[in-house]
């Protein structure tokens, strides 16, 4: 009994240390982790993300780039942070729920961190080079499993969801396609408007302008509604291939073990920022739409979902992370 009276004591001190420190929290500056270079898609979200913070919390909010091995060093940055609310991390669809299935080095997955909201989504778009001749997805579909020799097909990235889109693609068809990986959107793009690579799934932000120039072709989108962007461009779901529907998305991630009172706040701040006209505004230059609600466990719960879809396709690709 007076060993179960002292657990006791020790968790309400330890809850009334937390509080005091909530209470106080933030006193200094904060320091977000950003797994992409500067002027990247998460590096956008982090940025506009950080200077709207900084507002609400009263404090400055230091960007920090760790554009490393799928997001992976930068979660486990956070995995080593002290639980203190002052370091943060901006998660991705990539570091959460592919990188954990195809590095073993990896050694983390999405409940072990606090995750506090998800931020901002974009699907992906399904184009090919004009020379294909297709003007539509079935077209494409037909051209792709007339070819004698099984096309290729590109990616942004390796161990990405254009990588792993393109391999369900294939598989949905019944063709062996083969992956042309690239180590980012713009290169993707050059040799897809050059005819060299001429069927991949593409960033929208990256591919809309030749789509709309006609350098390239767009046959659908992943999101689950269509693109502001490209409005007449249907999606996977109307052209028959709901198994294709993804988006890449980022979010708020902090250290397990930050006070609850801590994560509320940062969640109620993020709530309120993604609601702003000027973070709106902002992600919408970068191709990115907000995405309010979906935080705590259900932004875990959709994690967890994700986690299970990729592991079998990373899987039956054999793709394994360097």
């Amino acid at each position: 009994m007076q060993n179960q009276l002292a657990s006791i004591a020790m968790l309400v001190a330890a809850a009334a240390v937390g509080n005091a420190q909530a209470q106080t929290w933030p006193d200094k500056p904060i320091k977000l982790l950003a797994p992409s270079t500067p002027g990247g898609p998460p590096d956008a979200y982090a940025r506009a993300l950080g200077d709207l913070l900084a507002k609400e919390l009263g404090q400055p909010v230091v960007i920090e780039n760790l554009p490393a091995v799928g997001g992976m060093i930068a979660a486990q940055n956070i995995l080593r942070a002290p639980a203190d609310g002052y370091t943060l991390l901006v998660n991705t669809a990539g570091m959460m729920t592919i990188t954990p299935n195809a590095n073993a080095k990896a050694q983390y997955k999405a409940a072990d961190f606090a995750n506090i909201c998800q931020g901002v989504e974009a699907g992906l778009v399904l184009a090919t080079h004009p020379s294909v001749g297709a003007t539509s997805f079935a077209d494409l579909s037909r051209w792709v499993k007339a070819q004698k020799t099984p096309p290729t097909y590109s990616s942004y990235s390796p161990g990405s969801p254009a990588h792993f889109l393109g391999y369900q693609y294939g598989e949905a068809l019944k063709v062996d396609m083969t992956h042309v990986p690239y180590k980012s959107s713009p290169q993707q793009i050059t040799d897809m408007i050059g005819g060299v690579a001429p069927l991949g799934f593409v960033q929208i932000a990256t591919a809309s302008p030749h789509i709309q120039a006609g350098k390239l072709v767009a046959h659908a989108t992943t999101g689950s509604q269509r693109s502001a962007q490209l409005p007449d461009v249907p999606t996977v779901a109307e052209v028959g291939m709901p198994q294709l529907e993804t988006t890449v998305w980022f979010g708020l991630s902090a250290p397990k073990g930050v006070s609850p009172a801590i994560v509320k706040r940062l969640t109620d701040a993020h709530q309120t920022i993604a609601a702003s006209p000027d973070f709106k505004a902002r992600m919408a230059t970068s191709g990115l739409a907000p995405t309010p609600g979906v935080c705590g466990d259900v932004f875990l719960k959709k994690m967890n979902e994700e986690t299970v879809r990729w592991a079998r396709i990373v899987k039956a690709t054999g793709f394994v992370a360097d």
